[in-house]
């Protein structure tokens, strides 16, 4: 069965892998398979990193200031619901 059109290569091969490997019994299309498809449930389950946040066209002269934003620690998070709860 050739691929349909717009249908991705690992797409392809998930579904042969479903097809002739846990349904067919093909011990080959079945590891392959089970790569592709735990490749893909580890993307999902990892997620990005990075975000985008905003978009803007810059016009000649603008400027763009990037920040990295300081991350508490585990002892400053602590303090600051200490703090809070005293309130």
């Amino acid at each position: 069965m050739a691929p349909r059109f717009g249908l991705s290569p690992s797409a392809y091969i998930r579904r042969q892998g479903l097809r002739k490997g846990l349904m067919g019994g093909n011990r080959s299309w079945l590891i392959v398979g089970g790569t592709v498809w735990g490749v893909r449930v580890l993307r999902q389950a990892m997620g990005r990193t990075e975000r985008v946040v905003a978009t803007e066209i810059l016009k000649p002269g603008q400027v763009l200031r990037l920040e990295a934003l300081h991350q508490l620690s585990r002892s400053e998070r602590k303090s600051q619901r200490a703090a809070k709860s005293r309130r």
